[in-house]
């Protein structure tokens, strides 16, 4: 009932604003930039309204374990908003639904202008760690991350300093690990996190991006991973478990060319585990993507990620589809130092429709070696309707 509310005070307020026949009394105004966006004229306060949904289906080879199958991969409501130099979001998943509600997604509060620091975040959000996994999933080239996603700590609650460089980033933060609600208690597993880039820009627009991260963490339990092939609704293998596990440290390496059309990206990951039986694996990834129509893969160099692809003609009956992208990829992740441990290799080959800035169609399919002699394998048909606002 509460996010109802919510929904219907912005949709009434944003209403009214559209509806006043001369200068805005509370000194607001509205505009559509790929979602809602209000703001005051004076340009001190802000709020925006977006949200996303991606509705999946799945096609899988008969001896692969796994069955057809369709999901909402994620259904998102966000609301954004800063005053002065203070910032603030909250973003809700209602397709990861838990026993207290939504599962929390970006939730945090920021302060910009600080010296030294350039801007500190305090909430649940992404740790700096890893190019694919700090790109929005509204703008990565696949239907899902790479196998190396195993290795990105992604959302947890903590403070983090960050600013843009000139001609990078720099990123950094003590986190806690927590549940997809942001809750956790005890004594707790507490990691830092750094990240840093590099983005060369050569003559012709073309790109380079060169970036590492470093995470030492404190663990309270035994370590145990699942990692799942590159289809959501496709089955986990079990990689091991490590007993009596007390730290880890991960690391990172992470590059990408971008000219013109045409695209390269790349990754390698590690992890030391300390452990009864010290403990370590590695996973990387290659992909490449070209684009039909023209167009090129956009850069932000002020968080060192990809952001939002822009057809330069948007989808029109008998005129045009949108933006056309072919893209590949390889991975493999080797946990052959665990107990039981596996090694997965996966292919993936896709190709992205992006009717408008907002609407996209994907087709991807992926082979999956789960257990490194081919006797696990898995193929997968997969389709995406996505909106992403």
């Amino acid at each position: 009932m509460k996010y109802g509310l919510v929904i219907l005070t912005v949709c009434l307020f944003s209403g009214a604003l559209w509806a006043q026949d001369g200068p805005d009394p509370l000194g607001f105004n509205a505009k559509w930039n790929n979602a809602l966006e209000l703001k005051s004229n004076d340009g001190s306060a802000s709020l925006k309204v977006g949200g996303r949904i991606m509705l999946d289906n799945a096609w899988f080879s008969d001896d692969s374990g796994a069955e057809d199958g369709t999901e909402f991969r994620r259904t998102r409501l966000m609301l954004s908003g800063k005053v002065n130099d203070f910032e603030w979001k909250t973003q809700y998943d209602f397709a990861s639904v838990k026993a207290g509600g939504p599962a929390f997604k970006d939730v945090y509060v920021g302060l910009g202008g600080v010296p030294y620091a350039g801007a500190l975040r305090a909430g649940h959000f992404k740790e700096p760690f890893g190019l694919e996994e700090l790109t929005s999933s509204k703008y990565i080239t696949f239907m899902e991350r790479s196998l190396t996603s195993a290795f990105a700590p992604s959302r947890n609650v903590g403070v983090m300093a960050h600013r843009a460089l000139e001609g990078g980033t720099l990123a950094y933060g003590v986190f806690r690990t927590t549940d997809d609600l942001g809750k956790d208690t005890g004594d707790g597993d507490y990691s830092l996190t750094g990240r840093y880039t590099r983005v060369i820009n050569t003559e012709g627009g073309s790109l380079i991006h060169l970036g590492g991260a470093l995470s030492t963490r404190s663990l309270q339990e035994d370590l145990s991973l699942e990692p799942r092939a590159s289809s959501h609704l496709g089955p986990k293998a079990a990689a091991g478990t490590v007993a009596g596990a007390d730290g880890e440290f991960r690391y990172g390496v992470e590059a990408a060319w971008v000219n013109g059309p045409f695209s390269l990206q790349g990754e390698f990951m590690g992890s030391s585990v300390s452990a009864d039986d010290n403990v370590s694996y590695t996973g990387w990834y290659v992909m490449g993507s070209y684009f039909l129509t023209g167009e090129s893969r956009p850069y932000d160099s002020k968080k060192g990620i990809f952001k939002r692809v822009k057809p330069a003609k948007e989808f029109a009956w008998g005129e045009s589809w949108g933006a056309t992208e072919l893209a590949a990829r390889y991975g493999s992740v080797n946990y052959s130092d665990f107990a039981g441990g596996v090694t997965l290799d996966d292919l993936t080959v896709g190709v992205n429709i992006y009717h408008n800035p907002v609407f996209r169609t994907m087709l991807n399919y992926v082979y999956s070696d789960m257990g490194g002699d081919g006797a696990e394998a898995m193929h997968a048909f997969m389709m995406r309707w996505q909106i992403g606002m």
